[in-house]
């Protein structure tokens, strides 16, 4: 031994330093559960780490951009349904109006009317500020107010070919009220400015979309003035929407002159329920397309989070210690420091006369 440096208490000084800094590290391990709090401490899976963090934020993207699309999809299926049960009632009670009394066919036109704003405000509906039916334009409502739509040259021109029913016209005023249902006219139709722009392809229009994947989105979106996905068939607008407020409004403007116009009324109301029966039926195929969406959606949603629990489980690997081998290694240096502390106690009793002696 160099007595006159005393080297070795030097050694176990550092020693007991080195272990202290270990141990101070282990405790951070201990308490947080990560190897280190900087990539830099990962070393050579430091890289390796950096990109599975990284796909796994993509991940977290795409979970939110899922879970977005099938709560808009949810909330779209809720309106699809009210539509379909409405414009389903108003064809049975139209159904039945041939051969009742004037007193039902002004009780079922002014319960079209209701159902005509119904109908308007459902095409309105939004979710979490965007525009159900507004295409890409999600800001703006696609259509005219409820209380507004009595006020569009759509309505009061369907108003005044019903008002003209009588002398073997009626399917001339069916016919009428077709070419008024089509028309993007801004003084004529209840839909906005970008809806009529879009439908007449004027302006890009395209659906509202989320991502699923790596390149790939699904659309949940539809429109107000069109069919999204669903095919309109039979004597119709071609658009769902435009068949069910075309129906509703002719039925809203019956009365009794109308009643009293034998078979016109009756080929009218035919022509009306087809309308209506069009509409419902085109609802009905697109709520069953988007039920299809909804099916994609839930798969994308399950394969994401599996693949997002294989990243997180191998990001673990590589960034978090093994709590148990962790708190044990702890354990063992801290005895050493007790072990450490002990022999530098003795090396401080050691003096040059114990030494000698």
């Amino acid at each position: 031994m160099d007595v006159s440096g005393f080297p070795g208490f030097d050694l176990a000084a550092s020693a007991a330093a080195d272990l202290r800094s270990r141990i101070g590290e282990l405790t951070r391990q201990a308490a947080g559960g990560e190897r280190a709090t900087s990539y830099a401490g990962l070393g050579a899976d430091a890289l390796q780490a950096m990109d599975l963090r990284a796909e796994l934020n993509r991940r977290q993207v795409v979970s939110r951009g899922i879970d977005l699309g099938g709560n808009i999809a949810d909330a779209t299926q809720l309106v699809l349904k009210q539509l379909i049960s409405t414009g389903t009632d108003i064809t049975s009670r139209a159904t039945a109006l041939v051969g009742l009394s004037a007193v039902d066919v002004q009780s079922i036109a002014d319960t079209a009317k209701g159902a005509l704003q119904e109908v308007v405000s459902l095409l309105g509906e939004q979710y979490g500020g965007a525009a159900l039916f507004g295409g890409d334009d999600l800001g703006n409502s696609p259509v005219v107010d409820p209380g507004q739509i009595e006020d569009t040259g759509l309505y009061k021109g369907i108003k005044a070919q019903v008002q003209s029913l009588g002398g073997g016209n009626a399917q001339a005023v069916l016919d009428a009220t077709m070419t008024l249902a089509k028309s993007d006219d801004p003084a004529i139709t209840p839909f906005s400015e970008h809806a009529s722009a879009a439908a007449q392809g004027q302006v890009a229009d395209s659906r509202r979309s989320v991502p699923i994947g790596e390149g790939v989105s699904i659309a949940v979106g539809l429109y107000a003035n069109r069919n999204a996905a669903a095919t309109s068939s039979g004597a119709t607008t071609g658009s769902w929407s435009r068949d069910l407020i075309r129906g509703l409004s002719i039925l809203a403007n019956l009365g009794p002159d109308q009643a009293a116009q034998g078979a016109d009324f009756t080929t009218l109301v035919k022509g009306a329920v087809a309308a209506l029966q069009s509409g419902v039926d085109g609802v009905t195929d697109e709520a069953a397309i988007l039920g299809g969406v909804q099916q994609r959606l839930d798969s994308a949603k399950t394969r994401n989070q599996d693949i997002s629990d294989q990243v997180e489980l191998q990001l673990g690997n590589l960034e978090n210690v093994d709590m148990a081998e962790t708190i044990t290694r702890l354990q063992s240096t801290q005895t050493q420091l007790q072990a450490s502390y002990k022999c530098l106690a003795m090396l401080g009793e050691i003096s040059l006369v114990n030494f000698l002696n």
